[in-house]
């Protein structure tokens, strides 16, 4: 009876999967479903610092495009290198995220838990060929393992880095340093089913901070401070880059409960105000910001001011293309695409 009532769990597990339960062996454990390490198993935890950027949709975004193009073409002709950089494993990669724990206990020579991962890199670029500005290798080989690594154990300025570079399927590199590389190392030889992080695949561009940890390092955002109505009980927040024709930026504050939302929705909108009337000259694009709320959920649409773009690229405007319109919309004459 007991073997019967195993084989029908083990069927009824099998049916989200397939129909029927035709085969008697029973369904692969969890940890059998992935034979190949994945980069989302370097993440022992959710970081409190995130930052997703898609270095290949942001290069040909029509906004955001052109000046991105000329900082890289200034870049290179700083450095002065015509060996691969990891500027070259960057700026045509599909994506690159960045997750970090900052330090808190006042130990400043040691470096911070810091994850990188870099999908899509081009085809024909080896990470054990990488120089750093002055055409010195970053990288020497490290211990065996199931997947390669590569370490560099000192900085530039000869301090101990402990970071090591991991080179995946499907060309991914995953960067670690600190505490974080022991972990991967694990994560990598006994790859298990860590979720997927909802990364928000139509952003050019995503920065998430957790809640608590931001609230920890800002006095305003805290019990007494001027705005702790924003910080109380914040889960996290969420700076979204959408693409340039929207001509603006998405801050999302996620919060325990409603009422606490509720709370921040009325006080964000009174510090958007105050900032805005400090400096009407200067200031004044602020005034076009919206602030919704749903449920948990405050979000503002900040217009991104011409001003701002026209200072960033008056240096490197020869570089432009000019055929290329890369200002934000005059929010200030109501022409919002």
């Amino acid at each position: 009876m007991t073997r019967i009532a195993v084989a029908l769990a083990a069927c009824l597990a099998g049916s989200q999967v397939v129909a029927g339960c035709a085969s008697k062996s029973a369904a692969p454990p969890p940890h059998a479903r992935y034979t190949e390490p994945r980069w989302q198993d370097a993440f022992e935890d959710p970081p409190e610092f995130l930052v997703v950027v898609r270095p290949k949709e942001l290069k040909h975004d029509k906004v955001y495009g052109p000046l991105l193009r000329w900082g890289i073409e200034r870049l290179r002709e700083h450095s002065g290198v015509v060996s691969a950089t990891p500027l070259e494993a960057i700026e045509d990669a599909e994506e690159v995220v960045i997750g970090m724990h900052p330090r808190t206990h006042g130990d400043e020579g040691a470096p911070p838990d810091l994850v990188m991962v870099v999908v899509g890199v081009r085809a024909d670029l080896d990470p054990g060929v990488l120089v750093d500005a002055g055409g010195r290798p970053l990288w020497a080989p490290g211990p065996n393992g199931p997947v390669r690594e590569l370490v560099r154990e000192r900085d530039e300025r000869g301090l101990p880095l402990a970071a090591s570079l991991f080179e995946l399927p499907g060309r991914t590199w995953i960067i670690v340093s600190g505490e974080a590389r022991a972990h991967a190392r694990e994560a990598f030889a006994h790859p298990f089913d860590r979720p997927g992080m909802d990364l928000d695949p139509e952003a050019l561009a995503v920065v998430r901070i957790d809640g608590p940890a931001l609230v920890g390092r800002f006095r305003a955002l805290q019990t007494l401070g001027a705005h702790a109505a924003i910080g109380r009980r914040l889960r996290a927040l969420t700076l979204r880059l959408p693409p340039g024709a929207s001509g603006e930026v998405e801050v999302a504050l996620a919060y325990a409960d409603e009422d606490a939302a509720a709370f921040a929705e009325v006080t964000a909108r009174e510090a958007i105000d105050a900032i805005a009337r400090q400096k009407p000259e200067k200031l004044s694009w602020l005034a076009a910001a919206t602030v919704d709320r749903g449920a948990n959920r405050v979000t503002l649409k900040v217009p991104l001011p011409r001003s701002l773009i026209d200072v960033l690229l008056r240096a490197g405007s020869a570089g432009v293309d000019a055929d290329v319109d890369i200002r934000p919309p005059d929010v200030s004459r109501g022409d919002r695409h």
